[in-house]
């Protein structure tokens, strides 16, 4: 019996001891309540930017660590600066070979989160990169205006996740 609990003792002792250091919550500097948005678009998409902005600003108020505030006011500046706008296509029609049937949308980009005063960078991404698979319907244009929040949506949420989350 006292095996028993000596080896339970240390059993959790090792468990317990693997978890040192973890933070549950927000790895920003507690003075950072509020953050300004901007986005550049570099892609040759149009209008992408749009709905990357709409997409982050709905991420970080579910979110709830940053509050979103114009820049004048803001603690840091979130820059977001969109790379590269793909459509891969995934699978061809077999009895159309040259039609595509799905693709993946993805949304290339680099975002930093700065000091607006100093300029000092907070935190940065080099390259965060949303997401989404969608099927071909009716033309490609309605298509990826479909798919386009969903990519949105996943770029923002990993951009809200590394901006305030460090591991």
């Amino acid at each position: 019996m006292k095996l028993i609990n000596i080896s339970l003792f240390a059993l959790l002792s090792v468990l317990l001891t693997g978890c040192t250091g973890y933070r549950v919550g927000s790895t920003l500097d507690p003075s950072i309540q509020t953050v300004s948005i901007s986005i550049v678009n570099n892609t040759m998409e149009p209008s992408i930017e749009v709905e990357v902005m709409k997409a982050l600003r709905a991420e970080l108020q579910m979110d709830g660590r940053l509050e979103v505030k114009p820049a004048e006011i803001a603690d840091a500046a979130l820059t977001v600066t969109l790379k590269e706008f793909d459509l891969i296509p995934l699978a061809y029609d077999r009895k159309q070979g040259a039609r595509t049937e799905e693709y993946r949308m993805t949304i290339t980009a680099v975002s930093v989160l700065s000091d607006p005063d100093t300029g000092k960078v907070i935190a940065e991404n080099p390259f965060v990169q949303g997401d989404k698979k969608f099927e071909f319907v009716a033309d490609l244009t309605t298509t990826k205006r479909g798919a386009l929040p969903k990519a949105a949506a996943d770029l923002a949420r990993k951009i809200v996740s590394t901006t305030t989350t460090t591991w």
